[in-house]
């Protein structure tokens, strides 16, 4: 049986190597962005995990701590992302040890997860449910419809202005945004995403939280915050495998009435700015309310959690509302 290691202790080239087979798309932000997404040395006892078989990584259980907030009281939890054994390793064992060495590192763990990643956390006791989902739209057609060949795209460039005027129309009466980069303020920040009064179990957005997954992000410079009738918002633009993107990560608290306006107030921001794509993804039910009446394509999630706290457990299987920017969902274009 291969070791299991922190990758904290991994030499550098020896961690690209395993990124490159394991997730090629996003080595090269990993490489070089790994601890900043990871958490890494943030909370005392948790890092992310590793295989190794000699001097090569043979897999890979990363984490995202948090804390999470349920009645009133807050305590640390794990996000279990980017989880992958090289096939020559699977089935043998591998995956369920380095499960259990990752569990063992907090009693609290969530996770957003696949056909092949559930079956190993069923047989360790998780639950799931699939109440989480991603929202999309595209506003340009001729890249999606090119999957029909030369005609599919060519009919894709010839619809592509009336289709974005017809969703151009979706947006009207959206209020008017007022977009700024990123404040420097953590704590400001967090006044304006977080929700300390608000139900159920959530993903706690406290200045420390705002710090890392915003002011420290490698990629700062792509998010913006909005802000209209009262609501905030956290929007991202950027570019991903030759598309244009627009991702809403974040509507703060307020009334469902203005969080709504802000879901279409951002489709009118991404057409504005020229992208292809509109993108939101949640478990979150005001915020899928209020952007199911732009976002037309829903592809459903598999949320799993496991926790040794009777309390907790309890607390997990009610609905957690969670945004894009709640966990590695954004994360994941290259």
């Amino acid at each position: 049986m291969p070791e299991i290691r922190k990758a904290s202790s991994i030499k550098s080239d020896v961690l690209r190597r395993f990124y490159d087979e394991a997730f090629p798309e996003r080595a090269a932000f990993l490489v070089e962005h790994w601890e900043w997404l990871y958490r890494s040395g943030r909370f005392p006892g948790i890092d992310s995990l590793v295989l190794v078989e000699g001097e090569r990584v043979v897999g890979h259980a990363g984490v995202i701590p948090v804390k999470l907030r349920r009645g009133g009281q807050e305590a640390t939890a794990i996000w279990f992302v980017d989880f992958s054994i090289l096939p020559e390793f699977q089935g043998k064992g591998a995956g369920k040890a380095l499960t259990e060495a990752w569990m063992a590192m907090c009693p609290d763990r969530v996770t957003f997860c696949n056909e092949r990643s559930i079956r190993v956390f069923l047989k360790l006791g998780w639950s799931q449910r699939s109440d989480a989902s991603v929202l999309s739209l595209p506003l340009e057609l001729s890249g999606p419809m090119a999957r029909f060949g030369l005609l599919g795209s060519l009919a894709g460039s010839v619809l592509g202005l009336p289709w974005r005027a017809t969703r151009r129309v979706l947006t009207a009466g959206a209020p008017a945004l007022e977009v700024k980069p990123l404040p420097v303020d953590a704590g400001g920040l967090a006044e304006l995403l977080d929700d300390p009064a608000a139900a159920g179990t959530r993903v706690v957005r406290d200045a420390d939280w705002c710090k890392w997954r915003l002011l420290e992000n490698p990629r700062r410079a792509e998010h913006v915050l909005a802000s209209a009738g009262g609501v905030s918002a956290v929007f991202r633009l950027f570019t991903s495998r030759g598309r244009r993107r627009a991702h809403l990560l974040c509507i703060g608290p307020g009334p469902a009435a203005a969080r709504k306006a802000m879901a279409k107030a951002f489709l009118r921001w991404a057409l504005d700015q020229g992208a292809d794509d509109a993108w939101a993804a949640a478990s979150d039910g005001a915020e899928t309310e209020a952007c199911a009446p732009f976002f037309k394509r829903r592809h459903p999630l598999r949320f799993a959690w496991h926790s040794d706290d009777e309390a907790a457990r309890k607390a997990l299987a009610e609905p957690m509302p969670t945004q894009g920017i709640d966990s590695d969902h954004d994360l994941m274009f290259p």
